[in-house]
C-alpha cells in the first residue's frame, strides 16, 4: 500500500504491464496474451463492443450480466435449457452459429456446476467449427477441485474471463482480467478505455499473485467447511456457495430469506435467476456455517 501512496501523484499504467507479467508468468502464457480490466463485469461490457455479436447464446439459469448487457446492445439471446438444472454440452452446440458468442459461466453462478474438461473441449471444438466465440468466466475456478487447466488452451475462438474478488476475497477492488489468443486480446484492447484499472488495484493483483500459499489455505478451508455443509444440508456444489432448493421447507425462497434474516443470516433469493423456490449461500467461517445450518435444519423440520 505505501508504493501505491507513492504513485498516487501519477497516472496509473493503462497497460497494467507489471500485473500482467506476473499472471502471464502464473499461466505460462505472453503478456500480450492478457488484458486487465476493472473486474468481469468490464470484460463483458468489451466483449459486446469489439465483437459486435448478432446473438448471444447463454444458458437458462446463469449471472444476470451476460444478458443485462446484450439487451444494452440490442444484441439477441438465445437461452438454453437447463434440465434438472444442468448445462448441458450438447444443448449448447445444437444451437451455437456462426458468428455467435457463447457467454458459459463455469463453475455456473447460481447452480455450482462445472463442465467437465472433456465437456469444454466438446464446446471449443464447435466454436472452432463455426467461427463463434466461447466466452468462459471462471470467477469461481480456483474452488473447482480437478478443473480443467483452460488457460493453457490455444484457439481464437476462446477466451476466458478471470477475477480476483473470489479467490482472494477483496470485492471491494474492481479487477479482473481475460486470457485469450493475442488477435482476441487485440480486439479488445483496442476498445478498452485508457487508465481503466488504478494505482491501488494494479498493486493489490500483483500482491495476491506473490502469496500464493494464502490462496492455498484459503481453498483448503473452504473445501473442509463445504464437504461439512453438503454432508448436514444434502446439497452438492463444484464451487464455494449452493443452491439450495426452499421447497424442502415448503417455502419461497423469499419467504427463506425473511426467516433467515430474522436470525441475522442473509442469503441471496434466485427469483431474478428464474428460481422462485431456490436461494444462494456461500460457504463462510465455521460460526456462521453452524448458524446457517442449524437455521435451515429448522426450517426443514418446520420449527
Amino acid at each position: 500500500m505505501e508504493d501505491a501512496m507513492k504513485d498516487l501523484g501519477i497516472y496509473p499504467d493503462s497497460d497494467a504491464t507489471a500485473l500482467r507479467e506476473r499472471i502471464a508468468e502464473k499461466l505460462k502464457r505472453d503478456t500480450d496474451e492478457i488484458i486487465v480490466s476493472a473486474g468481469i463485469s468490464e470484460l463483458i461490457y468489451l466483449i459486446f463492443i469489439a465483437f459486435s455479436p448478432e446473438k448471444v447464446v447463454i444458458p437458462q439459469h446463469t449471472y444476470c450480466e451476460y444478458e443485462r448487457a446484450a439487451r444494452i446492445f440490442g444484441v439477441r439471446v438465445e437461452k438454453i435449457r437447463m434440465p434438472a438444472l444442468k448445462i448441458r454440452a450438447e444443448e449448447i452446440i445444437h444451437v451455437m452459429r456462426n458468428r455467435d458468442i457463447i457467454f458459459l459461466c463455469n463453475p455456473n453462478n447460481p447452480t455450482g456446476q462445472y463442465l467437465s474438461g472433456d465437456e469444454m473441449k466438446m464446446l471449443i471444438e464447435a466454436a472452432e467449427e463455426r467461427d463463434a466465440l466461447l466466452v468462459v468466466d471462471e470467477a469461481y475456478v480456483d474452488f473447482a477441485m480437478n478443473a480443467a487447466h483452460l488457460h493453457t488452451v490455444q484457439s481464437h475462438n476462446l477466451l476466458l474471463l478471470r477475477s480476483f474478488t473470489k479467490s482472494y476475497g477483496v470485492p471491494g477492488v474492481r479487477i479482473g482480467f481475460a486470457i485469450g489468443t493475442e488477435d482476441v486480446i487485440g480486439e479488445l484492447n483496442a476498445v478498452k478505455p485508457p487508465w481503466n484499472v488504478d494505482v491501488f488495484a494494479q498493486k493489490i493483483g500483483i500482491a495476491s499473485l506473490m502469496n500464493e500459499d494464502f490462496l492455498h489455505e484459503s481453498l483448503r478451508k473452504v473445501w473442509q467447511q463445504k464437504r461439512r455443509m453438503e454432508d448436514e444440508l444434502d446439497v452438492r456444489s463444484d464451487a464455494n456457495f449452493f443452491l439450495f432448493d426452499t421447497s424442502r421447507c415448503d417455502m419461497r425462497a423469499r419467504d427463506v430469506k425473511k426467516a433467515l434474516l430474522s436470525h441475522g443470516i442473509l442469503v441471496r433469493d434466485c427469483t431474478s435467476f428464474g428460481l422462485p423456490f431456490h436461494i444462494r449461500f456461500c460457504v463462510r467461517r465455521e460460526n456462521e456455517n453452524d448458524r446457517l445450518i442449524s437455521a435451515l435444519l429448522g426450517l426443514m423440520n418446520h420449527e
